[in-house]
């Protein structure tokens, strides 16, 4: 099997297992009375979802072609963490004006989107460096 595939495979498997333990935990919050919070873990599983869409764009794009498999390793690596500068922008700019205007609750869900996304990326590149290290 190549790298990439085992990549995508252990990758996707652990922010599958993160986005049910996240929905578990909006149930249960929600049951408990704790609508604001079981809404935070709701953003949480967004940012994970749209990264995770974004990985397999990636993945398609860069590994189904006939490139030797270290080049698809690499080619998968940047193209995946292009995204994670793009996609934040927009929530860093959205995040100083809230805190400019004093809009505190919505500050705080961009900084969890923020949060979400740098734990995703780590996520990432912790299972790309494993899988470099396994050569």
């Amino acid at each position: 099997m190549e790298r990439c595939e085992i990549l995508k495979e252990e990758y996707i498997k652990h922010v599958q297992e993160l986005i049910n333990n996240w929905k578990d935990k909006a149930i249960k919050l929600r049951k408990q009375g704790a609508e604001d919070d079981a809404i935070l873990e709701n953003i949480k599983v967004n940012v994970i979802d749209i990264f995770s869409k974004m990985f397999d764009i990636s993945y398609n794009k860069v590994c189904n072609g006939k490139d030797e498999d270290d080049i698809k390793l690499d080619n998968l690596y940047e193209t995946y963490l292009e995204y994670f500068n793009k996609i934040p922008k927009s929530w860093i700019e959205k995040r100083e004006k809230d805190k400019e205007h004093g809009m505190m609750k919505e500050y705080y869900i961009e900084q969890i989107k923020l949060e979400t996304a740098d734990m995703v990326k780590n996520l990432f590149l912790d299972h790309y460096n494993k899988i470099c290290e396994d050569e």
